[in-house]
């Protein structure tokens, strides 16, 4: 076969001029399954794969976007001219667009992963709110989280926990605040300028005490826990 008989045929697949049956099962079903054989059995246990700096990821889906975009373009050609049997053709365009579909999710959530700097936390959130309530300790449960602007909100109930003296509640405040300053996810979260609201409530729901924490309310020393616990890791004891 010559390259002029070549991209006469590539020329008539995309405007729709061929066989729906060779499109359909050929060029979409066969390679679209080639492309996932690929994505799931080699790319994914790549060094490249879930890679911020690569970029590797965010190129492979941009060229599995165009070639869904192309496909349902041309089935949608293809079935258009075919004189077959109507519910073939109906079908073929259904399946083809709840494929584009998907690959346009995939694409924008890969996206979202490359340049949305908050998307990996807010999947965390996401996650931890499918498991709720989450019981903490004998006296805590986590029963709500959520994120505004940059701002996490944390619900605890607790039981059999009495704070009504002031002396107890700052002490109880100070225990919670050096829990979250000594600990390396939150310290990541308060030097990005995140503020922790840790709202305390009893087993009616009435408020006992909110907790709201900033990197100012771990003080200087902030950035020192980090290199201790940079350093306590390197040594295998965190």
């Amino acid at each position: 076969m010559t390259i002029n008989e070549n991209k006469s045929y590539f020329n008539r697949l995309v405007n729709g001029e061929t066989s729906l049956w060779v499109v359909f099962w050929f060029w979409f079903i066969f390679i679209t399954f080639l492309i996932e054989v690929f994505f799931e059995t080699i790319f994914m246990d790549s060094v490249y794969a879930q890679n911020r700096d690569s970029y590797v990821e965010l190129i492979i889906y941009i060229i599995i976007t165009i070639y869904a975009i192309t496909i349902f373009l041309t089935i949608f050609r293809t079935a258009n001219k075919y004189q077959g049997f109507k519910l073939w053709s109906f079908l073929s365009k259904v399946i083809v667009t709840i494929n584009l579909f998907f690959s346009m999710n995939f694409f924008i959530e890969v996206n979202k992963f490359y340049f949305y700097d908050d998307y990996d936390l807010e999947k965390e959130i996401e996650s931890y709110k499918e498991q709720l309530p989450i019981q903490v300790d004998m006296n805590a449960t986590l029963i709500d989280i959520y994120k505004e602007k940059h701002t996490i909100y944390y619900q605890y109930q607790l039981s059999e926990v009495h704070l009504e003296d002031e002396n107890l509640k700052n002490k109880f405040k100070k225990q919670i605040q050096d829990s979250l300053c000594a600990d390396p996810n939150n310290l990541d979260l308060l030097k990005r300028d995140y503020i922790l609201n840790n709202n305390y409530v009893d087993e009616k729901e009435e408020e006992i005490i909110n907790i709201i924490t900033d990197k100012k309310a771990c003080g200087d020393s902030i950035y020192d826990l980090e290199i201790l616990n940079q350093v306590l890791e390197k040594q295998g004891k965190i």
